[in-house]
């Protein structure tokens, strides 16, 4: 365990040093008129790479900043904390809906597999796991404004504005942790600790959510990294189409892509390292959970 939780620190720390260069690479255009075209050039230089990576470490060091945004008077830090903070709080309430709401579907498609209800248990789940969460939120936000007025869709601040995105985030969550919920249930089945407490005549929802249950919690946080990966590759879609002032949202506004150019004028790179940090120590957090609990149910 050990030797796996070390080489997923060194693993992200060359991965967050190598974002780091690529984001510090010259993007200046020489952009000029030539009769009725404009003419685009792009030269690189190491002088120009190098004065950039000073820069940047620089002020990280001495001046404590990230460096200036396309904002006027507005630090490149103070844009991540906030909008980190906002992303924080849409991705925790997903994490806690979808693991809640997971496992209680996890447990209602494991007793319903053997039942006429089948098709309300592991169907519905392999049916919610194969649409794309994009149309969940078009067809919300298409039922919202036609028979649900009051609901403010787009709002950007309030409980509806971090509420509604937390919930869109949580779909695809719910019926993946459902679905190892299920598998991890029914691989105690003939386990002799659970003969054991049907001798003792605990009825099936007591070892089911006391002893069941408990033993299948590791190998349920053990697929913790591939959630959170999951989410933050899809809190952008859902930012970008609910109007939320999230983290997600923000990274693609400082990146500043042009369709003809590539990078555009606007160009942050101190809210892009910032963000991608906070985004890779949440993950490097997750992948340290997955990692202790196969370790804690390889030892059962």
């Amino acid at each position: 365990m050990r030797s796996q939780i070390y080489k997923t620190l060194r693993l992200s720390t060359f991965a967050m040093i190598l974002l780091v260069l690529v984001v510090l690479f010259p993007r200046d255009l020489d952009i000029s008129v030539v009769g009725f075209g404009m003419h685009v050039e792009y030269h690189f230089t190491w002088e120009k790479y190098a004065a950039n990576i000073k820069t940047f470490f620089n002020g990280l060091f001495y001046e404590q900043t990230l460096g200036p945004t396309r904002f006027v008077g507005e630090k490149a830090e103070v844009a991540v904390i906030r909008t980190v903070g906002n992303s924080l709080a849409v991705i925790v309430t997903a994490f806690i809906l979808s693991m809640g709401l997971g496992i209680l579907k996890g447990i209602f498609d494991y007793q319903s597999s053997d039942r006429k209800t089948k098709w309300l248990g592991g169907m519905t789940t392999w049916l919610f796991q194969s649409i794309p969460d994009f149309l969940f939120i078009l067809l919300y936000q298409w039922i919202a404004i036609k028979y649900f007025p009051f609901i403010r869709v787009f709002a950007d601040e309030g409980w509806q504005a971090w509420l509604m995105p937390s919930l869109l985030l949580s779909i695809y969550p719910t019926f993946y942790i459902a679905r190892i919920t299920s598998a991890s249930i029914a691989s105690q089945e003939g386990m002799l600790y659970i003969k054991v407490a049907q001798a003792k005549g605990l009825t099936r929802t007591r070892i089911m959510y006391k002893h069941v249950l408990k033993n299948c919690m590791s190998t349920i946080l053990s697929h913790l990294s591939s959630l959170f990966v999951y989410m933050l590759s899809n809190l952008l879609i859902i930012e970008y189409f609910m109007n939320y002032p999230g983290a997600a949202d923000r990274l693609f506004t400082a990146i500043d892509y042009d369709i003809h150019y590539g990078a555009g004028a606007k160009y942050e790179p101190g809210v892009i390292i910032g963000i991608c940090f906070c985004f890779m120590l949440l993950l490097v957090a997750a992948q340290l959970v997955s990692i202790i609990s196969k370790y804690k149910n390889g030892l059962r």
